[in-house]
């Protein structure tokens, strides 16, 4: 595994951590508001990794190769969507950190950024590997 993946791998765990950190603290308290700001620079600091780091080297390959431009098609809008949607809950969780449905709405962003999370370390890791000749 490539240096780069292990760093990528370890910035999904981190992210992965903060989430339970945010949810064992407790959305609501002063520590679980402190790990939340945490936890949003992860996330775009992460995403910025992927924009200059991974998606690049799989896009180019996705030139010549179908399957895999249409895969990555369909992540990239699961991304967005995504990336919109958690805009979307810090934008109000900053607003008003102690609204009523803050914590439901934390648990269905984890449960996504999860989900995402994983779809990319079982489909699209090996597709990395591969590309980058590892």
């Amino acid at each position: 595994m490539s240096d780069y993946l292990k760093i990528w791998r370890k910035e999904h765990t981190k992210i992965q951590d903060d989430l339970s950190q945010v949810n064992q603290l407790g959305i609501l308290s002063r520590a679980g508001q402190m790990k939340l700001q945490e936890l949003k620079k992860e996330l775009e600091s992460h995403l910025i990794n992927e924009d200059l780091n991974f998606y690049p080297a799989l896009e180019k390959t996705a030139e010549a190769d179908t399957d895999l431009k249409q895969e990555l098609s369909l992540f990239a809008a699961d991304r967005d969507k995504i990336v919109s949607e958690a805009k979307a809950f810090f934008r109000k969780a900053e607003s008003d950190p102690m609204a009523q449905d803050i914590p439901s709405e934390f648990r269905r962003l984890s449960a996504i950024l999860q989900g995402r999370i994983s779809r990319e370390e079982n489909l699209l890791m090996k597709t990395y590997e591969k590309v980058a000749g590892l």
